[in-house]
Formats: structure tokens, C-alpha cells, sequence
């Protein structure tokens, strides 16, 4: 293979290890943005949520603009759009700067999103496009695993505005490399009256409502007139959006594929199985730091075991499931997952930080397992050239999944929390505070584990069903 097509992988590799470092170092940072700015648990979630909204409801409507501009042109802009989002959150003087920060460098992340497999299926020989996707996958999969470690280690030692400009100024170096070694790419023939613009408004408009209605970030009350209202507006939308998207020639989402039982089963299989694995990864670094006193470093690491966990468990399954099929390990990946979350709501108060890391590793393994062979099932139930589009929504419900997972979270707690006598805001809790205080935590994140799991385990029965 030509040492130029290596080059082309470096800025690729590059920029989705630092959105993981990103990503994984803002989740850790919660409770000390919180401790900062004074922030309720609602108003912290938005912090990560303003992401997870761009991300879910602009992905399908970017991946269809950017094939009407010049590839490498379009990745390039993401990547600045991105990184300056990152270097402007670490000079936010309150949240709202902050989440406006992290909401810009959101729009910049899902372009690059988008382009990385791109890039390599463009400029890759067809022979040799399986091992510079093989590349890029094994590449993201140890960036899960080492980023919350890098991630704790920064916040440990510099805090998270030091962390964002370095991981900010880094990415600098991923724009130098792309200049360089990305080559220009031919820009695929699309005729824009085909777009679908109004599918693409419906598309947005659902997703960030579907948002709102789970978090309620204006604190309406989910029983009050306006919330009401929200709903009907969503349901009128959503039969808008599906009768709009019968009827075009070339709709941003196919309905017609969930007639096959593969693509339904598989698509309600990977966003509850997101679901459980985004209430994790978004609860466990608040509890460890507020709960459980423990350092930013500790929490990174981890996080890093249950990554390890993914790493080991994806090397397996992939292979293994194209020759013993892939219900075997999407069912077997799902209860691991459950087992996992039902588990940890058991241990709060008799902590075990030993059981709990185990604990993670096998909700890490169990989601390793179970990733792949169910994109795979998915995949095989749609013709050749839907692959792109497909691959596309499997993101998508990815996004979906988390986001919910992430809001659902963050809502129980705050109910939680709200229940109790006194005001209590997330700069409130730490180890000390009173038992009171802790008791509604606790009690708030082990309902929201129960929860998860009931979640996970509809994820089994959906696996399970997929042929």
C-alpha cells in the first residue's frame, strides 16, 4: 500500500481522538464547572446536552450539505469551527457562554463526524478501504479507552480551562495535518432540487423539541400548559415529517425500511442499548467526584476500564459474529450491559470502588460485544447502495439514544433532589454535605440505574428478535 495513503489516515486518527479527549474530559468536569459557576444539576446537564442536540438533529442535514461543497474544503472548515468552539468554552466567564461554546464546537464535530469515513472511501483504492476503515475504527476504540485518563489527569493537575486550550491548541496541529496530507476530493454529482431542504427543517425542528420535552431546561413543569403544548407539537411534526417523507424521491429518512424486521428490531435494539450506556457514562463521573470524594484522575481511570472492557469485547465479536451470526452476541452484549447497571445501584451505600470498576468493565465488555454485530444486522437487511445513508441513521439513533439516556439522567435526579426539604444545587454536594443531601442523590441515582436497566433489557428482547 502506498506510504501516502497512511498520511491521508493521520489527520483522520488525529481529530477523533481529540473529540474523544473533548468529550470524555467535559463529562469528568461537570462537577467542577459546577462548583465554579454554582450550577443546579439541570442547568450543568446543558453543558453536554447543547452538544448531544447539534449532534442528533443537525447529522443527517450536514451529511447532505456536505456533498453539495468540496470535501476536503468542507472537512477542514468543521475542523476550525470545532476547535474554536473548544478554545472559546475555556474562556467562558459563566454557563451560558460556556454552553453557547460547546453548542458551536458541536456543529463543528458532527461535520468532521461525518467526513473522517469519507475521506478514506474517497481517496482509499477499493482493495485497500477495509484497512483504512479497520485503522480508523481501532484508532476510536482505544481513544475510548485512554482519553478519560488523559482527561482526569488534565483536570487533576490543571484544571478544565487549561484542559479545553490544550486539547483546542492540539487540534491545531490535526488542521496543519489535513492541509497537507488530505488530498482534493471530487466532489459527487448531487442534483439540488433532490435535496430534501423541508424534511431536513422537519428533521431539526423534531429533535431539538424531543429534547426539550425530556429535559425541560426552562423549568415549565412537565404537567404544566406550555409542556402540554410541546408534545402536540411534536406529534403533529413527527406525522408531518413521516407523511413529507413517503412522499419524496429521495427522503433524509427512508420509513419504508422498518418494514424489514432486521432494521426495525436492530434500530430499537441500538438506541435503548445507548440509552443504558449514556446514564452511565453521564451519572457515574458525578457520583465518584460529589458522592464519593474521589479525584478527577481516579474517575478517568475508571473510565478507562470500562473502556478496556469495549476494546477487548469489539476485537472479538466483529469477527466472531460473522461466522456464529450476530444474535448470540448482540443478546449476551445487552445483558452484560443490564446485569451492569442493575449491579451498581446496589453498591451505593457499601462502596466498593473495586466492584465498581469491575462492574464498569463488564458494561464496557458487554457494549463491545454487542456494537458491532448489531450495526452489522442492520446493515444486512438494506441493499448496497443504502449503505451510506444507513450508516448514517445508525449514527443517528446512536446520537438519539444518548441524548435521551443523558436527559433521562439528568431529570430523574433533579426530581429527586427537588423533593427534599432545602433548595439543592449540584456545587451543594460533595462528600460532607449532610446525610439528607447524600440521601436524595443516592437514592435518585439508584432509581435511575433501575430504570436504565429496564431500558437495557427491552434492548435484550429487541436483540433477540433481530434476524
Amino acid at each position: 500500500m502506498d506510504k501516502k495513503l497512511l498520511l491521508v489516515v493521520f489527520p483522520v486518527v488525529f481529530t477523533a481522538n481529540i473529540f474523544l479527549l473533548d468529550f470524555n474530559t467535559t463529562i469528568i468536569a461537570i462537577p467542577s464547572i459546577s462548583d465554579e459557576f454554582d450550577l443546579s444539576l439541570r442547568l450543568a446537564s446543558w453543558i453536554i446536552l447543547s452538544a448531544s442536540i447539534i449532534m442528533t438533529a443537525f447529522l443527517m442535514p450536514i451529511g447532505r450539505i456536505a456533498d453539495l461543497v468540496s470535501r476536503k474544503l468542507f472537512y477542514i472548515i468543521a475542523l476550525i469551527i470545532s476547535l474554536s468552539g473548544i478554545i472559546s468554552a475555556s474562556y467562558a466567564s459563566d454557563v451560558y457562554i460556556l454552553i453557547l461554546c460547546k453548542t458551536i464546537s458541536a456543529v463543528g464535530t458532527t461535520g468532521t463526524s461525518i467526513m473522517m469515513f469519507v475521506i478514506v472511501t474517497a481517496t482509499f483504492p477499493k482493495k485497500y478501504q477495509g484497512m483504512g476503515l479497520s485503522i480508523i475504527t481501532t484508532s476510536v476504540a482505544l481513544g475510548m479507552m485512554i482519553t478519560p485518563f488523559i482527561g482526569g489527569v488534565l483536570l487533576d493537575n490543571y484544571g478544565w480551562r487549561f484542559a479545553f486550550r490544550l486539547i483546542g491548541f492540539l487540534g491545531i496541529f490535526t488542521v496543519l495535518m489535513a492541509l497537507l496530507f488530505v488530498p482534493k476530493m471530487e466532489k459527487p454529482e448531487i442534483d439540488r432540487n433532490s435535496m430534501d431542504i423541508i424534511g431536513m427543517i422537519y428533521f431539526i425542528l423534531i429533535m431539538t423539541l424531543f429534547v426539550f420535552i425530556i429535559n425541560d431546561p426552562l423549568s415549565f413543569g412537565f404537567f404544566s400548559i406550555i409542556h402540554i403544548l410541546q408534545i402536540i407539537i411534536f406529534l403533529v411534526l413527527v406525522m408531518f415529517f413521516y407523511k413529507h417523507e413517503n412522499n419524496h424521491p429521495k427522503p433524509i429518512l427512508d420509513f419504508k425500511n422498518y418494514k424489514k424486521p432486521a432494521y426495525f428490531w436492530g434500530s430499537i435494539s441500538r438506541m435503548f442499548g445507548f440509552v443504558g450506556f449514556s446514564v452511565l457514562m453521564f451519572i457515574n463521573p458525578i457520583f465518584l467526584q460529589k458522592v464519593i470524594g474521589l479525584s478527577e484522575t481516579s474517575v478517568g481511570t475508571t473510565l478507562f476500564y470500562s473502556g478496556t472492557g469495549t476494546v477487548i469485547a469489539s476485537a472479538i465479536s466483529g469477527r466472531l459474529s460473522d461466522k456464529f451470526g450476530h444474535k448470540i452476541f448482540t443478546v449476551t452484549g445487552m445483558l452484560f450491559s443490564a446485569f451492569a447497571n442493575l449491579s451498581l445501584s446496589f453498591i451505593a451505600n457499601d462502596f466498593d470502588l473495586t466492584i465498581f470498576t469491575i462492574i464498569m468493565f463488564i458494561n464496557g465488555f458487554g457494549i463491545g460485544m454487542w456494537m458491532a454485530p448489531n450495526m452489522s444486522a442492520v446493515l444486512s437487511s438494506v441493499t448496497k447502495d443504502q449503505y451510506g445513508s444507513v450508516s448514517a441513521y445508525l449514527n443517528l439513533i446512536r446520537n438519539i439514544g444518548t441524548t435521551f439516556g443523558q436527559s433521562l439522567a439528568a431529570t430523574i435526579i433533579i426530581i429527586f433532589l427537588a423533593s427534599g426539604s432545602i433548595s439543592i444545587q449540584l456545587s451543594d454536594i460533595n462528600s460532607d454535605s449532610s446525610e439528607e443531601i447524600l440521601s436524595l442523590f443516592i437514592n435518585g441515582w439508584r432509581t435511575t440505574l433501575i430504570i436504565s436497566s429496564i431500558i437495557v433489557f427491552i434492548s435484550v428482547f429487541a436483540s433477540y428478535k433481530t434476524k
